[in-house]
């Protein structure tokens, strides 16, 4: 019992210091008051209009983003929350008046922060809310204002931090979009409107000092979502604004598209390289296979999770293909030549004095000289060329693989950066 009329008493005094007026001294007398003060009936706990929707106008004054968490579906914001409504059974002084008619009709007076433990303050509810901070250093970051036509303006400097549902599949060239709502928990747009008029500004667009993955746009919420629909609940009106992620893809570009493309293009110059030098041929597609799975790994690792493949994992593994396919078709055409080779060492079982041999691509036809293995007289004519279809089949996809990887290109840069491009161009009108 004592501890409770120590806070009581704590409070009273607490009240009397900030305000300069006791508890009992806020509340209006049957005279002339010269001071703010509130109806004896007054409670707090109701609506200041009871037949009317109470008018809220919400104002979140952004000043910088400070944080997108791709991985946490979060976007932190440092803002100046402002809320501003109503309150007719709050009674002004003359002395307050005269002060407001000498200046804008617009004018606010402040008054001392405390004044607000004892007036009605909506019920404001953040969708999607995770934290809501109010920055302090000797004591909260906040204001307290009042208009002649009985406006209260509430404010606070706050770190807000809500969720936006991502979707990944176009990554790295998504555009997302996050809606912060604010709204009333309990009351439907009969009791209760939010709205965002000249009275309160609405956002604040700034240039950021924070190096972020994406181009930040801020916009009004489109006409559809100031209402939400809750069934039996009811309509319920929020404010709020829409918040446009556009992510930047040059570095990505110069990281994962470029080096992969180019290696790509490298893998091409197999098609020139002889079949016959088989460790040099082998040793670039193997080279380049590796590589580009080693850059896989890196993109799957630090990309964001997705329903199915992102759009630089669709790009990788494109990349890997057309490699593991420039290596498929040199093995191809080993098999074949030991097949050849098989072939000729069955026609040489029917002779034993004539062989064939191949040399600079020509198939010469060789007997000894003196019945020794160790000199040959090549013979002409030349009856074939030797590892034709070879030949053949590296010219073909030397012309090709370049054709099936800008056939690509363009597919997947129309199905992805076209939408990317786009909605930057949207933004930046």
């Amino acid at each position: 019992m004592l501890v409770l009329i120590s806070h009581i008493i704590l409070y009273l005094l607490k009240v009397q210091i900030c305000t300069g007026l006791s508890a009992d001294e806020l509340v209006c007398t049957d005279g002339e008051n010269t001071h703010l003060c509130l109806p004896k009936d007054y409670n707090k706990f109701d609506l200041p209009y009871s037949s009317r929707p109470n008018m809220i106008d919400i104002g979140i004054d952004i000043t910088d983003v400070l944080r997108i968490n791709d991985k946490e579906y979060g976007v932190e914001f440092s803002s100046y929350f402002n809320v501003m409504w109503s309150e007719p059974r709050l009674h002004i002084p003359e002395r307050y008046l005269k002060e407001i008619r000498n200046e804008r009709k617009d004018t606010m007076i402040p008054v001392n922060l405390e004044l607000v433990n004892l007036l009605w303050l909506p019920n404001i509810f953040i969708y999607n809310l995770k934290t809501f901070k109010v920055v302090e250093v000797l004591s909260k970051h906040a204001g307290l204002w009042i208009t002649k036509d009985n406006e209260i303006m509430y404010s606070q400097a706050t770190h807000i931090n809500f969720i936006c549902p991502m979707r990944f599949d176009a990554f790295p060239l998504d555009t997302q979009i996050c809606k912060f709502q604010v709204g009333s928990y309990s009351y439907d747009m009969t009791k209760m409107y939010f709205n965002q008029t000249h009275k309160v500004q609405g956002y604040v667009k700034t240039t950021h000092s924070v190096v972020l993955d994406y181009a930040v746009v801020v916009e009004r919420l489109e006409p559809s979502d100031l209402v939400l629909d809750y069934g039996e609940l009811g309509n319920f009106s929020v404010a709020g604004f829409k918040m446009t992620l556009h992510r930047h893809v040059s570095h990505y570009l110069i990281t994962y598209y470029l080096p992969s493309g180019l290696f790509v293009v490298v893998s091409w110059i197999s098609f020139v390289v002889p079949p016959d030098v088989i460790p040099g041929r082998m040793a670039l597609l193997i080279t380049l296979f590796l590589v580009l799975v080693n850059i896989f790994n890196t993109v799957t690792s630090n990309t964001p999770k997705a329903e199915g493949l992102t759009a630089i994992e669709c790009w990788m593994l494109s990349c890997i293909l057309f490699v593991f396919g420039a290596l498929v078709e040199y093995a191809v055409i080993l098999m074949q030549k030991q097949k050849d080779v098989a072939d000729r060492e069955m026609e040489q079982q029917h002779s034993n004095s004539v062989k064939l041999v191949c040399k600079e691509n020509f198939k010469y036809e060789v007997t000894p000289t003196d019945g020794s293995s160790r000199e040959v007289v090549y013979r002409p004519p030349v009856k074939s060329r030797c590892g034709v279809n070879y030949i053949k089949a590296d010219r073909f996809f030397l012309v090709m693989m370049p054709f099936l990887f800008a056939l690509f290109n363009c597919v997947y840069w129309l199905s992805f950066g076209s939408h990317f491009f786009w909605s930057t161009e949207t933004g930046a009108d």
